[in-house]
């Protein structure tokens, strides 16, 4: 596992008054949720469920598929590792940037890995796993939905890892787990720390054919999700509390602070379709900038020098109320002007 992700405010005590550092938007309101947790607090004092499925059922419920097609993960990253280990030593197409942990978990399990970014490997085995991060993480970017479908349904025996994680904050079609649960070569990665911002959970889940689910299963550890955690996760599905109240208002509101920084010199800013974005300064590194931006502002972004085929000078903020992205354009541009005196 990587060391460096983003929202690692626990490196700065109490420096932190606003955090863009993360894909989580931060002012969720949560209060129906805690109250219902402190209301089955008592769980702690019994084993949780070994396997999950109570909360698996109400999830395949919501989606109109089978339970045997839906497997609850620790977070997001289970679910990369242990499809990661389903195959091992297999050949790991991962196109970059992205997510570092596909590699670090293909790694882990002795994969052949090509980034096509023209790397060495010129002859690729027939059998291989595409990981696709749909919106992918840093870029934001996303493939569209109909180009998606038209690739893993043309190609067979190719298994598509597709992460739609960050799928929460993007008015971007992406396939719905009940589209492709027939498809044996799909296996489709979900959220719902990042839906739900609330990451300290470690709630995520896997959707993909019944028999896929099956073999996932039995590489998992018993009780890996807290009981606490299966609460929440069946306190989310039932209610749906909104984690903000206009998606299309906050989306909006990205491509504004997307625009202010664009006017700043000596700055790119890349497109994006969700609630994040690539950056990078030409003149500058991103870690220069966040140790800037915490000690003198209280700002905390995501430094992206352990991404791979990124440069020094790029990082990635996400976009959190109209009052904090004002402040971090006005602490960038600074940061900038100080840097040309």
């Amino acid at each position: 596992m990587i060391d460096g992700h983003g929202d690692d405010r626990y490196r700065y005590d109490d420096l932190v008054q606003m955090n863009f550092s993360s894909t989580i938007y931060q002012h969720a309101d949560h209060s129906a949720l805690k109250e219902y947790l402190m209301d089955h607090i008592n769980v702690l004092t019994n084993y949780p469920e070994s396997q999950p499925r109570q909360l698996e059922k109400l999830i395949a419920k919501q989606l109109g598929i089978t339970p045997e097609s839906v497997l609850v993960t620790n977070g997001a990253t289970e679910a990369v590792y242990i499809i990661a280990q389903l195959f091992r030593r297999s050949c790991s197409i991962i196109p970059q940037p992205t997510y570092s942990e596909y590699a670090d978990a293909c790694r882990l399990n002795k994969h052949l890995i090509t980034y096509e970014s023209g790397d060495e490997i010129t002859e690729l085995p027939k059998d291989r796993v595409y990981w696709v991060c749909n919106p992918n993480n840093p870029s934001g970017n996303v493939l569209k939905k109909g180009f998606v479908d038209y690739v893993v349904r043309r190609s067979p025996r190719y298994t598509f890892v597709i992460d739609q994680s960050y799928g929460a904050f993007t008015k971007e079609p992406l396939l719905k787990a009940r589209e492709v649960q027939g498809l044996p070569n799909v296996i489709l990665i979900h959220s719902l720390s990042r839906k739900y911002s609330v990451p300290g959970l470690r709630l995520g889940y896997i959707t993909a054919h019944p028999s896929t689910i099956l073999l996932l299963r039995a590489l998992r550890h018993p009780w890996s999700i807290p009981a606490l955690s299966i609460e929440a996760g069946k306190f989310l599905i039932q209610h749906r509390p909104p984690v903000i109240s206009d998606v299309n208002a906050y989306l909006a509101e990205t491509q504004r602070l997307r625009s202010e920084l664009r006017k700043i010199e000596g700055i790119r800013i890349f497109e994006t379709k969700t609630n994040y974005m690539l950056c990078e300064l030409s003149d500058a590194t991103g870690a220069a900038l966040k140790n800037y931006l915490i000690h003198e502002h209280g700002m905390l972004i995501r430094d992206c020098y352990n991404f791979y085929g990124l440069s020094s000078g790029h990082f990635r903020i996400s976009a959190q109320q109209p009052e904090e992205n004002d402040a971090l354009i006005a602490a960038i541009r600074q940061f900038t002007e100080e840097k040309k005196s």
